[in-house]
């Protein structure tokens, strides 16, 4: 399991960016419901870009036959009353993440390129 979908918007995200970056789209909650017949975990993903939860669980040998790249997903639906106050405290935090390593390599490489075209602007 490398990454996660939302399964509304077909957003994807690799678990760096989620767990680590303060741009990330996807936000996990460490809320789990848990399936009675096998005490399956099944944990809320919540979509920044669509507002919608998809729930997931790590199924890294497809024991279910149903798993997309070690997750299986499960029902989507639009954020609620019980799920919404626990993204929010994530939500708020996200400013205090900073950046993925590969952020600021991306970051620093497009300062660089917008420094070089204000430098051939003003000086030639």
């Amino acid at each position: 399991m490398k990454s996660l979908i939302c399964k509304k918007c077909g957003h994807k995200e690799t678990l760096e960016d989620i767990n680590q970056s303060a741009t990330t789209k996807i936000l996990i909650a460490q809320v789990p419901r848990v399936r009675e017949k096998d005490g399956l975990n099944i944990y809320p993903l919540y979509c920044l870009k669509c507002n919608f939860i998809t729930e997931w669980a790590a199924d890294p040998y497809n024991n279910s036959r149903k798993a997309i790249n070690g997750v299986e997903y499960f029902k989507t639906f639009k954020v609620n009353k019980k799920l919404k106050p626990h993204f929010e405290i994530i939500k708020n935090n996200l400013v205090n993440r900073g950046y993925t390593k590969s952020e600021k390599i991306k970051y620093s490489f497009g300062w660089i390129l917008i420094i070089a075209i204000i430098y051939q602007l003003f000086f030639n």
